[in-house]
């Protein structure tokens, strides 16, 4: 694409304007991390924040707001910063070629940021256009469908922003929850923080609470809201892996109380036969078929050649 003046200059930081206009993270806080901080007073700051110039004469802020809030922090005193400036007569096709190169120097953009940058994109360009300039700096093949599910998850509250953007929530489980009434998707993540749960937990408990409530024909606030699942939510002398276990559990029997009772008995069998810690007994799945697995552990390979002929007469 044809070149614009883009020049490094030393400016009074007065004179920066920093709105989240351009943010790929305005669900942050307003601060730097720790992290960077300790990072800039080890070696300053190698990549300068970006601005543009207004019309006004002032200076807006386009990326680095996290760096120029540690160099304030650091060092209050200082006033002047040394920044890379992008002259008004610069194409908005550079504008968000610059930003996406500037974040792409602290690696991948979080499915959150991608989001916020496809947006601001499309606030002057197509999706064709869209894709070139993402898929040129990343050397991805995005798709037109694929940035309009991306931008979905723009409609998610603030903190549901930033555990997608920190990982806690994946991209697949926020769209999901995007399905949920708002107070029913704001309940389910303060569970998954509360309770500490990584995806595999999340998927499971969703998926129960989500065929509970719609056999209730109740919000899942309303179901939850139930004394005996506050019971074990609320409970002083439960860890949380021993609540999340308890709550499936409750769940899985409401909703298939038959199948719960025959597990039960299943196990009080299995407990009864005391059986040693290196063999497992496990039934078919759902019970579907009689048929019950006997695995056995030994240290090592030896020790089966040992038992192999004690083995084979139980399995005659």
């Amino acid at each position: 694409m044809p070149s614009n003046p883009a020049l490094f200059k030393t400016i009074n930081t007065q004179s920066i304007e920093a709105p989240h206009t351009w943010s790929l993270h305005p669900f942050l806080a307003n601060k730097p991390t720790a992290t960077l901080l300790d990072s800039i007073k080890r070696i300053g700051i190698p990549h300068p924040p970006i601005l543009f110039h207004l019309r006004s004469g002032k200076l807006q802020l386009l990326s680095g707001y996290f760096r120029l809030m540690a160099s304030q922090i650091l060092n209050p005193a200082k006033t002047d910063m040394t920044c890379l400036i992008l002259e008004r007569s610069t194409p908005v096709r550079k504008i968000l070629y610059s930003i996406l190169e500037d974040q792409l120097l602290t690696g991948n953009l979080s499915p959150m940021e991608k989001a916020y940058f496809f947006k601001h994109c499309l606030n002057t360009l197509d999706f064709e256009e869209t894709c070139r300039v993402f898929n040129s700096s990343t050397n991805d093949k995005i798709q037109h469908h694929t940035i309009k599910k991306q931008c979905c998850l723009l409609n998610l509250e603030t903190q549901l922003q930033l555990s997608v953007h920190n990982r806690t929530l994946s991209d697949k489980m926020a769209y999901e929850l995007l399905t949920l009434p708002t107070k029913d998707r704001v309940l389910i993540h303060t569970l998954f923080l509360d309770l500490e749960l990584g995806g595999g937990k999340q998927k499971r408990l969703l998926s129960l609470l989500k065929e509970l409530a719609y056999r209730r024909e109740k919000s899942i606030k309303e179901l939850l809201s139930a004394p005996i699942y506050l019971e074990i939510l609320l409970h002083t002398g439960m860890n949380k892996p021993q609540k999340i276990a308890n709550l499936l559990t409750l769940l899985q029997k409401e909703i298939l109380p038959e199948s719960s009772s025959v597990e039960e008995s299943f196990l009080k069998r299995v407990y009864e036969m005391r059986i040693p810690p290196t063999c497992k007994i496990s039934h078919s799945l759902s019970f579907e078929k009689d048929d019950v697995t006997v695995t056995l552990q030994f240290p090592s390979i030896e020790d089966v050649e040992k038992n192999i002929s004690a083995i084979k007469d139980i399995i005659e």
